[in-house]
């Protein structure tokens, strides 16, 4: 029973970012821990195996989807997200997500998607409650003749 709406809100909030906290493949880093991502998240796992690159999209219980894109390195060289809540993207990013926050800073407020270009890293998203998207890739990882609006 919630005694005030605020902390309803709070909590929901919580809860739904709760399934996106552990994820642990970020941008950068070696895909290995995919598997145990898709244990904790009681996820489905299904890969989809390209020219260059393998797509590991994890099925969320909650509907929602991360996609890690690994190239044939080993490495996550993008991710992509789906869903209800927009994921904790520190998890996503990695030691990425602190030169985000600082473009972020520099970025004018306002409402729409975002865009961020800034040397080696992209980051896209958008959305509204219950309706969140994005995608982020490091510009120096992606494979040869890998083109990044394929990115979902």
């Amino acid at each position: 029973m919630c005694y005030s709406r605020a902390l309803c809100t709070l909590g929901a909030l919580a809860a739904g970012f709760g399934w996106s906290y552990y994820a642990q493949a970020a941008l950068g880093e070696d895909a290995d821990s995919v598997t145990a991502d898709q244990v904790r998240l009681q996820a489905k796992l299904q890969l989809v195996r390209n020219e260059n690159h393998t797509i590991h999209e994890l099925q969320l219980p909650t509907g929602g989807k991360v996609r890690q894109f690994v190239g044939d390195t080993g490495k996550v060289f993008a991710v992509s997200w789906s869903g209800d809540w927009r994921p904790d993207l520190r998890a996503l990013m990695g030691k990425h997500y602190d030169r985000y926050l600082a473009a972020m800073k520099d970025r004018p407020k306002g409402h729409g998607p975002v865009r961020i270009e800034i040397p080696g890293l992209v980051v896209v998203m958008g959305g509204h409650q219950r309706a969140f998207f994005g995608h982020a890739y490091l510009t120096d990882l992606v494979p040869q003749g890998f083109h990044p609006e394929d990115i979902r």
